[in-house]
């Protein structure tokens, strides 16, 4: 029996009765119901006690899910062969499979397990796709990813790489016949159009605007179709943090080529939902891949978190015993905007880069001014309660970023810049003074002596920072800023610099020190970075040298917040 096509002819015409079998599956139950509200019919919900004889429970007891009424009935009464379809949600399946059939209940009959619904949640399962690229050298690369897509879902195409479904093209064509086929309505049959990169996707979008809808990209193409993987590890972790953070529900980070996360540090939540610029801001918000990471938050497992480097959950406590979920409403948007998608900057520090990257290319900047353009006609810009700007890049640098600043067509109070602050200058400041209501300012400087800051901060001035820093704790005594926090990524480097660093924050009048362990993105090869660089182990517990340093009385200043769990 084929059970997609099964379930697929049922999910709408049918309401589905929830079994919740077993020690935990009332989560399980929860679980399913949150993803599935908006995609099938479920009426009441069933408790299937799992004896430990083996035997169906004696007390079976029935509920109305919508009235939330309940009521006990004997034995197997609240099952009925044909008053299905059930759902059975349980972590031990092969047990409740015994059970349901003892009472009378076939499997793919009467009733599914959970997870043979998960598949559903693949929104590109059965659209028909164009595979695009411009680059002939890609070739390879798209047919292995085309023969891997459809071998995930069962699907063969023949050895032309083209079906009724699917068309591969490989268009290293000029640019000129490019246009002529599309005017010649050649994706018209299709649903989507995915190219491998978003400055493909977006040349394509601004090129052809009648197939603008259509556009995807690899990257959006593949959190899709692992939706189905990701219901499935949140669906069966037992995990239960005591961690208070929603930002999962209402925040957006957008980074290079509008690559998106749903926390303001990609580090501590890295799955992809999609990419700004190129899809559609709604479809992408609420994506399944979406909606199942908020699910990890409002179950506690926080399953996609990392639980080492995100402090707010390396900090809570931890086991398997069930906890409230968390009681919270949908946001139809993001009310935390973390738009970092310039990569441009003046320094080319260790801790971000290999080498210096202080220009975009026409290929960046026309991607980046597409996130732009989406977020701004939105209105998401706007209305964000916190927009963070920077983080990517040096926000004073960046004709991208300086444009959602000072752009009169963008309206808001409250304003968070990301900088280096090695260009932030009187004249910067007057662009921005009267702009908004709320200024707050995140700077990173990572030392607190010229000889440590020209090591990490390469391509700086220290004299000139501190010139700047000078001239920003002078609007903070003012009350022209609202806040101030200062960086300090803690490498081997600067490590020792901390109390002093701590200090000179404070006599400034900053509001907060910010300690940050150093992440390797690519600038360092492992053992260098675990030896050399880092100041924590593999199993990120911090060195004994931080941990002696970090005795000092200046580290425990109320002023100090640190990145990690400090026990």
């Amino acid at each position: 029996m084929n059970t997609f096509k099964k379930l697929k002819a049922i999910t709408k015409e049918n309401t589905f009765t929830v079994i919740e079998a077993g020690e935990g599956s009332e989560k399980l139950s929860a679980d399913l119901r949150y993803i599935f509200e908006e995609r099938i019919s479920i009426g009441r919900v069933v408790s299937l006690g799992l004896s430990d004889a083996g035997t169906a429970s004696s007390d079976v007891a029935v509920w109305s899910a919508e009235q939330g009424n309940s009521d006990a009935s004997n034995g197997s009464a609240g099952f009925r062969r044909g008053s299905g379809p059930y759902i059975c949600c349980t972590y031990d399946r092969r047990r409740a499979k015994k059970e349901l059939a003892d009472i009378g209940l076939i499997y793919k009959k009467d009733y599914y397990f959970a997870e043979d619904l998960f598949c559903l949640l693949d929104d590109m399962k059965e659209c028909r796709i164009a595979f695009v690229t411009y680059d002939r050298s890609a070739k390879g690369f798209l047919k292995k990813i085309i023969f891997g897509y459809a071998a995930k879902h069962g699907k063969k195409l023949p050895d032309k790489y083209s079906s009724a479904s699917v068309l591969y093209l490989i268009l290293g064509l000029p640019h000129i016949l490019c246009q002529t086929l599309s005017k010649n309505n050649l994706y018209k049959d299709y649903d989507r159009i995915c190219f491998l990169n978003a400055t493909d996707a977006v040349r394509f979008k601004n090129d052809h605007p009648e197939d603008a809808h259509k556009v995807i990209t690899l990257e959006t193409l593949q959190a899709h179709t692992l939706a189905p993987s990701y219901m499935r590890e949140v669906y069966f972790d037992r995990r239960q943090n005591t961690c208070a953070c929603v930002k999962p529900l209402k925040t957006l980070w957008v980074g290079r080529n509008g690559s998106a996360r749903l926390c303001d540090c990609p580090d501590f939540l890295d799955v992809s939902i999609g990419d700004i610029g190129v899809t559609n801001l709604t479809g992408t918000w609420e994506s399944p891949v979406a909606r199942i990471i908020r699910l990890s938050v409002i179950n506690n497992t926080y399953t996609f978190c990392s639980h080492s480097l995100c402090s707010s959950i390396s900090k809570s406590a931890e086991s398997n015993e069930l906890l409230e979920r968390k009681k919270v409403h949908d946001y139809d948007r993001p009310y935390t905007i973390n738009f970092a998608s310039d990569y441009s900057c003046n320094l080319h520090c260790p801790s971000c880069r290999r080498g210096i990257h202080a220009k975009n290319d026409a290929d960046e900047d026309m991607v980046i001014d597409s996130c732009i353009n989406d977020l701004a006609n939105s209105g998401w810009l706007d209305k964000a309660d916190t927009l963070l700007v920077g983080g990517g890049g040096e926000v004073f640098l960046s004709e991208h970023y300086k444009r959602v600043l000072y752009d009169t067509g963008i309206k808001r109070n409250k304003i968070t810049i990301m900088t280096n602050a090695t260009l932030f200058t009187p004249m910067e400041w007057e662009k921005l003074e009267g702009k908004y209501e709320h200024i707050n300012f995140m700077v990173s400087v990572d030392a607190a002596t010229k000889k440590t800051y020209e090591k990490v901060r390469c391509g700086g001035s220290f004299e000139r920072l501190m010139k700047n820093m000078d001239f920003l704790s002078d609007l903070r005594k003012k009350n022209k800023v609202d806040k101030v926090t200062v960086i300090l990524i803690v490498q081997r480097a600067n490590y020792k610099e901390i109390p002093d660093f701590i200090r000179w924050a404070k006599d400034k009048g900053f509001d907060n020190v910010n300690l940050s362990h150093i992440r390797n993105w690519g600038s360092f090869d492992d053992r260098d970075f675990s030896e050399n660089v880092s100041m924590f182990d593999k199993n990120s517990k911090i060195k004994p040298e931080l941990a002696a340093v970090l005795k000092d009385p200046a580290c425990c200043d109320e002023i100090v917040s640190m990145s990690w769990n400090p026990d």
